[in-house]
């Protein structure tokens, strides 16, 4: 069990056990494909006095921190003070994570030479951050099963540019996300380093509600990946079985400096495997009780309601909000969640597969796309 513990403000910690205040964290994004989204909190504290106000300065560091059950102290969030408004004696505040600073900070020209060489995504990263100054920030998580070769690049001709701008167009390469992390560094995490067996089971007790599950139309079944950047080389696939199913070609295209062909195609396959075709999924799951999450981590849900598609489900966390209210107290969690499918991950390897599940004896209208569990290879129960 957490609890929040105190707000630190330029060093001096306010312990929330002294103060009527209200704290609302958004944490990573909402689900596996959209954009990278600085972490922000909202603290609104209540019957302010002068002195309480006077130690709000914009730009101050902003720690929100969290006890557990055996009494130690964990941030909840760490970031920078850039707005106030007081109302009477009501003080709101926003903070923001150190991903919202990645826009602001020019790269550097790099002292080994002006040109970048064709490099690993992995190695291009870590030179970005090195050069903006940030490099004690970042988290670096690669797919070991795919790390490209990026096309050269010289400044002198591609430009000036930011950490952050530079750092949005080379994540496609990978199927990658950068988030803020609670205790303030920047996760760049490819989606294909992600993995099913460190999962978290969550009791069927920490959640709200029954969860709503939700299906739509994929995003894509004809995938072009443009590669060397602005060379206009570029590589299309498609999945003609997802064509004739959905009565659509649903077009999807990726922008990225990959150098090979080869590599963009795999980029393009890769892709094609994960979004051609459209699963049930839960995009949200609210919570009676705060958890302690880690964006990619796997969650396992069980003792759904008998119609769900699936029990038990094991979806991705990509963020959270959490809403900490003072009177009366509570704090509750709303989680993000994506289908694995879209971070490459099946709920149903090969090796999975118990000897007992013979061709001759397993249903033969499910295609291996749509077995998520070993029920649906018997027609699900």
């Amino acid at each position: 069990m957490l609890w929040p513990d105190s707000v630190v403000l330029a060093g001096q910690a306010i312990a929330l056990a002294d103060v009527r205040a209200d704290v609302t964290i958004y944490h990573g994004r909402q689900d596996a494909l959209s954009e990278p989204t600085a972490s922000t909190a909202q603290l609104v504290f209540h019957d302010v006095d002068r002195a309480f106000v006077r130690a709000f300065d914009v730009g101050a560091e902003l720690y929100v921190t969290a006890k557990n059950g055996a009494g130690v102290s964990s941030r909840r969030f760490t970031g920078r003070l850039t707005d106030a408004r007081l109302d009477v004696d009501e003080l709101t505040a926003i903070a923001t994570g150190r991903l919202a600073t990645l826009s602001r900070l020019e790269i550097a020209a790099d002292p080994a030479g002006p040109i970048w060489p064709v490099e690993p995504w992995s190695a291009r990263i870590a030179r970005i951050f090195q050069l903006g100054g940030v490099d004690a920030l970042l988290d670096l998580q690669v797919d070991p099963a795919f790390d490209p070769q990026l096309a050269a690049r010289d400044p002198a001709t591609a430009g000036p540019t930011t950490v952050g701008d530079y750092l949005n167009f080379v994540l496609p390469s990978v199927g990658a996300t950068a988030v803020d992390t609670p205790d303030g560094l920047i996760r760049v995490q490819a989606l294909g380093s992600r993995v099913l067996d460190a999962d978290v089971e969550l009791p069927p007790a920490a959640i709200a509600w029954a969860p709503a599950w939700v299906q739509v139309l994929p995003l894509g079944n004809v995938i072009t990946v443009r590669y060397q950047g602005d060379q206009g080389a570029a590589v299309t696939v498609r999945d003609d079985a997802s064509v004739e199913l959905y009565g659509l070609e649903l077009a999807y295209s990726i922008d990225t400096p990959i150098n090979a062909q080869a590599d963009a195609t795999t980029r393009a396959q890769t892709a094609l495997q994960q979004l051609a075709y459209a699963h049930w999924n839960i995009p949200e799951l609210p919570t009676v009780s705060p958890l302690e999450l880690h964006v990619g981590e796997p969650v396992v849900l069980s003792s759904m309601p008998p119609a769900s598609p699936h029990d038990p489900w094991t979806p991705i966390v990509e963020g959270w909000s959490e809403t900490l209210a003072g009177l009366p107290q509570s704090w509750t969690m709303l989680v993000a969640l994506s289908d694995p499918a879209l971070s490459g991950l099946t709920l149903l390897p090969w090796d999975a597969v118990p000897p007992a599940y013979l061709w001759t004896t397993i249903d033969q209208l499910v295609q291996w796309r749509e077995a998520l569990t070993l029920d649906d290879l018997v027609g699900g129960a």
